[in-house]
Formats: C-alpha cells, sequence, structure tokens
C-alpha cells in the first residue's frame, strides 16, 4: 500500500477548508497566510477552487488531514468551565461528510442544531474521543488552559 502524495494531503486539507462551501469568511491569521500564498485570498475572505470543495478524502491519512482543515477553519475547544471541567469540540458545521471522516478514525460525534434549528454543529464531547481526536488529528490549540485540560503541558 503506497501513501498518498502532498499533493492529494493538501488537497484533503483544503476540501476542509472548504467544508461550508469555497468561500471561507473569518479565516485564522495563520491560516490566511498560506491561503494568500496559494492565491485564494480575495479580499477579506479566501476562496477555494471549487474542485478542492468537491473533493473525497480516499485513505485514512487523507481523511485526517480533511478534519484537520475543518477543525482549523469552523472549529474550536470549548471549556464550559475552565476551573475544572474538560474541553469539549465544536465544529460550526453539519457536515456529513466531517462525520464520516470522524467516525472513520474512530470518533462518535454529535450533530446538533442552535435553538432557532438553522444552524448545524458537530460536537465532540465524550472524553475518550476528545483524546482519540487530539492524537489523530493533532489540533491546533492555541488556548493554554484547553492545553492544560487536555493533558498537553502540565501547567500555565
Amino acid at each position: 500500500m503506497s501513501s498518498p502524495s502532498a499533493s492529494r494531503l493538501v488537497k484533503a486539507y483544503l476540501a476542509g477548508v472548504g467544508i461550508n462551501g469555497c468561500e471561507v469568511h473569518n479565516v485564522k491569521n495563520y491560516l490566511r497566510q498560506w491561503l494568500h500564498g496559494l492565491g485564494y485570498v480575495e479580499g477579506s475572505k479566501a476562496v477555494i477552487p471549487a474542485s478542492y470543495c468537491r473533493y473525497r478524502p480516499a485513505t485514512v491519512v487523507e481523511h485526517l488531514y480533511f478534519i484537520k482543515g475543518a477543525f482549523e477553519t469552523y472549529g474550536e475547544f470549548f471549556m464550559g468551565d475552565p476551573h475544572g471541567g474538560y474541553p469539549i469540540v465544536v465544529f460550526e458545521t453539519g457536515s456529513k461528510k466531517l462525520v464520516k471522516s470522524l467516525r472513520l478514525i474512530g470518533v462518535r460525534p454529535l450533530v446538533t442544531t442552535d435553538e432557532t434549528r438553522r444552524r448545524r454543529f458537530v460536537v465532540i464531547y465524550n472524553r475518550r474521543d476528545i483524546k482519540l481526536f487530539v492524537k489523530m488529528v493533532k489540533p491546533v490549540v492555541d488556548d493554554p488552559h484547553v492545553a492544560v485540560a487536555l493533558g498537553l503541558c502540565k501547567r500555565i
């Protein structure tokens, strides 16, 4: 079995970035710089080529890059109680492709909506699933309290 090429992994990552559509608003700064270098930034938004938005990961590694792209664009760790709670993962999308990819790596996500039932979310709340998510996807963790709660560092 051969590993996927770097271009397929980049395509999988960009497919995750474009999971809610090819026009991406509120792109994080570190991702914006990279997308700008690729020529995908137009004004205040990023525009991912349509072929990437339709892309479907084929290998487990591609699914991991797809999840990472989706998390780094639409996901975040949420600490309900920063003094003793455990973080959950929230994706601002209800994408079936994302749910399929998460299930493929052994994570059991919950698909839910806001109170108005207009916006859908994918949530990972089970501690075992969050640990598996962190281990497999290796997401960016920029909040020190979340890093401590996840066991990624001992103290702030």
